[in-house]
């Protein structure tokens, strides 16, 4: 077996040698009794697969799964699923409650039907912009 091979085989099958093909793992423990290398690369690959294992897996969310296990048994989810899922996703929401509450704020404004004093709509005005026409005025020539 040369290093190229035990490498390979550590990659596809991993670190514990009773994993692999019988005449892979026999080859891999004569490779091993007589290089030292091989010894250094097989706790390499014991410490990663330790790492691996040690990683808390998560489950899918529900809509997922449920979408993958319908692609599976072939079923394509009708439109109504289609547009509730889309609208349900996490990255929508916020963008969603945005639009309520910019539509509730404009309906509300709407819906208020007083009418504005033009005099005081002017001083406002006078005031907001008049350091606007100084800036104005004194960059002129």
């Amino acid at each position: 077996m040369t290093r190229g091979d035990f490498e390979q085989g550590l990659d596809r099958w991993g670190a514990d040698l009773g994993g692999w093909p019988a005449e892979e793992a026999e080859r891999a423990r004569v490779y091993l009794a007589t290089d030292g290398d091989a010894r250094r690369l097989l706790d390499a690959a014991r410490q990663v697969d330790a790492f691996l294992g040690e990683l808390r897996q998560h489950a899918a969310p529900g809509h997922l799964a449920g979408r993958i296990l319908a692609r599976v048994r072939g079923a394509e989810p009708d439109r109504l699923e289609r547009m509730l899922g889309w609208l349900s996703a996490r990255l929508w929401r916020p963008a969603l409650l945005a639009m309520l509450v910019t539509t509730a704020g404009f309906l509300t404004g709407m819906a208020i039907n007083e009418p504005v004093d033009s005099a005081l709509a002017e001083d406002v005005m006078t005031l907001a912009f008049s350091d606007l026409y100084a800036e104005l005025e004194d960059a002129q020539p």
